[in-house]
């Protein structure tokens, strides 16, 4: 899960899409989704719903769910193949490292930054001149994490339709082609059985609570044990109990519990929106009062608060990407190997599980969504038409990954 993000420094960095660098760049790109995430073929399915979006002559957005650390290199891949011209939008982290070199590279891969903590305008502009008038694709994770959730979409956050209406309205005022939005469903089925890594990653867990392994045991079982050890003890922290019944509604209740007590303080009211726009509103305002603009230097004291307050929204977000049923819904060797995942990183610190053996991933385009039959007119806000917009999306996603989990068997290559 995205780390606290204390740390200021962030700037924006526009995209710099160069094709020798695309080129040059590609024996390591491949390398790195191959050995480091275990993806060793990439099956692309519905091309004609793509090309048929770029039919007017110009890009379209394409919007793809996050279940994992290595999708833009898989997506980098699948776009390079369709020789489709692409900008991406990336979180201003994920540009960071190797000394600058690898806000570098991603740049010329056509990759540009946005600060999800607030309202970054810069990043906001610049989707939308990428769709308005470059020319070149748009690739969006409008999720804006990875929730190591495979078979299941998160509430979409609104950015994404944000950007497609004002750019579509743009596109219409100028005579130019329609915009059309391109679901994209990204699904990961591992080659070989990794169960015995799953076992010794599941006895780190255990040792960690003072448990002794329950090898031999069924691993669904042991997930489940461990999990509600975790919730019972985060219960007693800010419940001063451990609570009882299904896993789904306790975890609700205690992100419910934390949340609304940081709207409280924070914003001084109560919302009813999806756990990640709450989150966010709430990060924006700690940051804000974190960057001290016009403002002098908070006290050590609330700045301690405020480093609480975020260690708290960190646990709400954990929380969210566990629904509490997902294994026990459809116990597969997926669903199993990514809660691992979720527990060793958010338990034992690692920053990415990467994988555990090899994999292959499939890159599935849907029919596209013509925006300019969502923006209601040329004019007025963008926010009223996104949220129709965004619903739809979720809903187009989440079909296809089902259409994908039913019929996973039978590899196809287009």
């Amino acid at each position: 899960m995205q780390p606290r993000l204390l740390e200021p420094g962030y700037r924006f960095r526009p995209p710099r899409p160069s094709r020798f660098w695309a080129w040059a760049l590609s024996p390591l790109r491949r390398r790195i989704y191959r050995r480091t995430y275990g993806v060793r073929t990439i099956e692309i399915r519905g091309t004609e719903h793509i090309r048929a979006a770029l039919a007017g002559g110009r890009g379209a957005m394409v919007a793809v769910n996050h279940p994992a650390h290595g999708d833009p290199f898989v997506i980098f891949e699948a776009m390079s193949r369709m020789q489709v011209a692409c900008c991406y939008l990336a979180a201003w982290q994920v540009l960071r490292g190797w000394w600058g070199l690898k806000g570098w590279a991603f740049q010329r891969l056509g990759a540009f930054s946005v600060d999800r903590e607030g309202t970054d305008m810069r990043s906001f502009r610049a989707a939308v001149e990428v769709l308005a008038t470059s020319g070149r694709s748009l690739v969006i994770f409008p999720e804006g994490e990875v929730y190591h959730l495979n078979d299941s979409i998160t509430p979409l956050r609104e950015g994404a339709a944000m950007i497609a209406v004002t750019a579509a309205r743009r596109r219409s005022r100028s005579g130019g082609p329609a915009l059309h939005i391109v679901p994209c469903a990204l699904k990961y089925f591992y080659l070989q059985d990794p169960t015995p890594q799953l076992q010794d990653v599941m006895s780190r867990l255990e040792r960690r609570l003072y448990w002794r392994p329950r090898v031999g045991r069924p691993l669904a079982e042991r997930i489940y044990r461990y999990a509600e050890a975790v919730l019972g003890l985060k219960e007693i922290e800010y419940l001063q109990s451990a609570g009882t019944g299904p896993l789904p509604d306790r975890i609700q209740r205690l992100s419910e519990h934390v949340l609304s007590e940081l709207e409280k303080r924070r914003l001084d009211r109560v919302s009813r929106e999806p756990v990640p726009v709450r989150v966010n509103r709430i990060r924006a305002r700690i940051m804000k009062e974190l960057a001290g603009d016009d403002q002098p230097e908070p006290a050590p004291e609330a700045l301690e608060a405020l480093d609480r307050d975020l260690g708290d929204l960190h646990l709400v977000t954990q929380l969210f990407s566990y629904p509490g049923d997902y294994v026990a819904g459809r116990p597969s060797l997926e669903r199993v190997t990514e809660t691992l995942d979720k527990f060793e990183e958010d338990a034992l610190g690692a920053v990415d599980a990467g994988a555990r053996a090899p994999r292959r991933a499939i890159v599935s385009f849907g029919p596209s969504i013509d925006v300019t039959e969502h923006i209601g007119g040329e004019k007025g806000p963008a926010r009223p038409a996104a949220g129709p917009l965004t619903a739809i999306l979720q809903q187009r996603l989440q079909e296809q990954l089902d259409r994908m989990s039913a019929g996973a068997a039978a590899p196809r290559n287009d």
